[in-house]
Order: C-alpha cells, then sequence, then structure tokens
C-alpha cells in the first residue's frame, strides 16, 4: 500500500463521505484490488492491524466509505 494512496483515500472521504467504494477506486484511479488493499490498512480489521481510519457501510448490494471520528481529526490536523 502506498502512503499516496491511503492519504488520497483519506482527503477524498473529507471532501464528501458515503461514497461507494467504485467510485473512490475510480475517482483515484486505482484498481479495486489496490484500494482493498489500502482499506484494509485503513479500516478497523485486527487482522491487519488496521488503523480504523476508514468504516465501511453496507447499503443494499453497494459498499459505501465513511471517515471514522479518528480519521475526521486526522484529516483535519494535516
Amino acid at each position: 500500500m502506498s502512503e499516496e494512496s491511503a492519504l488520497a483515500v483519506l482527503r477524498l472521504l473529507r471532501e464528501e463521505d458515503g461514497q461507494s467504494i467504485h467510485r473512490v477506486a475510480k475517482r483515484l484511479q486505482l484498481g479495486l484490488s489496490e484500494l482493498q488493499r489500502v482499506l484494509a490498512a485503513l479500516g478497523d480489521d485486527p487482522r491487519f492491524d488496521g488503523l480504523d481510519l476508514v468504516e465501511r457501510r453496507q447499503d443494499g448490494e453497494r459498499t459505501l466509505l465513511w471517515l471514522t471520528e479518528k480519521g475526521r481529526s486526522l484529516v483535519d490536523s494535516a
């Protein structure tokens, strides 16, 4: 995972929270598998030592991405 990709995801979600995983991948020009790796690191899954900065929510069949409070605080302070 690149730090640049992780920061880009955080910034994008700060601008507009609740975007679909596919929209984020398209807007950042990332492959879905690359974005999944970034989200594993930014998420809260303890198996991957996630940072708990981004959470995934299901809306029917769509997966939406949201900043956690911790994620929002980090982006705001940067």
